[in-house]
Order: structure tokens, then sequence, then C-alpha cells
């Protein structure tokens, strides 16, 4: 009996690869925690790589996405290189309140991406975007039971970090605005722009969406030699 690849009459979810890069401490792996797992961390810890599966359906279509988290410190340079194969598109990620990263998306990733990914799709993510934003904006209940006090207190502390952080990005040099992220992202040919908050879990969605979106005609780069010879004897037709 003939069999050629894809005549299952169910169809396979499209498999795409996402790297997510940017400097360390930017908000990547809150953003993933949050798209993936619905929660947001509280406490930094440093990733060195991290893999995750989430299905999503865009534009009717359903997508198995592999998301890989990357270290974004100088010492895992070498280490990160390996995240790069067969990828389809990249989130590059940089923090509002951090021009640096921001510099460092046109100064380091994007030379990085061209040595080990060249021609792969970009998008440019926006991070800790509520920074921008009077934190009364994005106040929580403030309702004081027994049960919640010491929650209560919490949220002022971090509240109280949080305005902290905003005032010492503004006295740094303001927060980076919308129109510069937007100048960023023609300046390096990303595909798309997005702005988020995993923290408020603002624009998160959206963002993987337009990500997936992306991915979804891509061709993979970076992939590894004789990868492509593998895909096409896969599919060629077994006479069983």
């Amino acid at each position: 009996m003939p069999i050629c690849g894809g005549s299952s009459s169910s169809k396979k979810p499209i498999e795409r690869k996402i790297v997510i890069l940017g400097d360390g401490a930017c908000g990547k792996t809150s953003l993933l925690n949050v798209f993936t797992r619905g929660y947001f961390p509280k406490v930094y810890e440093p990733t060195v790589f991290e893999n995750y599966i989430h299905d999503i359906f865009v534009d009717s279509q359903h997508i198995t996405l592999s998301l890989w988290d990357t270290a974004g410190q100088e010492e895992f340079d070498r280490l990160r290189s390996l995240s790069y194969s067969d990828t389809h598109t990249i989130m590059l990620c940089f923090s509002v309140d951090s021009r640096d990263s921001l510099d460092n998306v046109q100064h380091k990733w994007v030379g990085e991406i061209a040595d080990h990914c060249e021609g792969v799709k970009l998008v440019l993510v926006a991070l800790k975007c509520d920074l921008r934003s009077n934190t009364n904006e994005f106040a929580l209940d403030s309702a004081i039971t027994p049960g919640n006090i010491q929650q209560q207190q919490q949220q002022q502390q971090q509240q109280q970090q949080q305005q902290q952080q905003s005032s010492n990005a503004r006295d740094n040099g303001r927060l980076v605005s919308y129109d510069e992220g937007l100048a960023m992202a023609k300046k390096i040919g990303a595909l798309r722009y997005l702005e988020c908050s995993a923290k408020m879990n603002r624009g998160v969605n959206e963002a993987f969406t337009e990500a997936a979106r992306c991915a979804l005609t891509a061709h993979p780069k970076g992939a590894r030699e004789g990868s492509q010879e593998e895909s096409n004897s896969s599919s060629k037709c077994s006479i069983m």
C-alpha cells in the first residue's frame, strides 16, 4: 500500500520554532511564563536555556510553537549560538526602562543574528511597557481583609519598586517611547513592532500571535547541514 506523507485524514499541527532574544533581565522569561503558564514570576532568575511548547491557532491554522528562551548575558554568547538552528522567527526584545537594551538591538543582536541565522524573520518586542503609565492606572484591588493583609503589603512593595524603577529610568534619560521603538523596528527590518506588559498581561498574546503569523510562512534559517536533505527524504512515498 503506498503511503505518501500527509495523506492522513486528520491534519497535524504546523510546527514552528521561535527564538526569544534580548539583553539579560529585559523581561523575556516573564513574557514566556505569562504566555505559556499564565503566571508572572516574582523573583528574577537568569535563564541559560529553556524550551517551551505551546499550541496556538492563527488564521484558522493549528500551530505548535517551540519557544526557545535564551540567556542575554555575554558569558553565554557561545552557548547561545546553538539555539539558532532551524529557526522560523526571532522575537527580539528590549525593555522600555533600559536604553542600553534598545541600543543593543542594533549594535549587538542584529549582528549576532546575521552571523548565525541570516535572513530569518524578525519581530521587535518592547517589554515592561506598564512602566510608562501612571501606577494608579494599573492599581490592584485595594480592599484590606485579614486574609490578604500580607498580600497587600507585598503588592505595595512591588508598586514602590516599580515607581522607583520608573523614576530611575527617567533620571537616566526617560523611558523608550513607542515612536523610538517603531523607528528601531524599521531600521533593523523587523516585520512587526509590538509592545506589551507581562506583569499586567497586556499585549502578550498579541505579540506571540503576530510572531507565529510571521513564522507560518517562513522557511527555517540557521539550519544544520543536511537537515533539508533529511526533510526531503522523509516526504517521499514509501511502498508497504
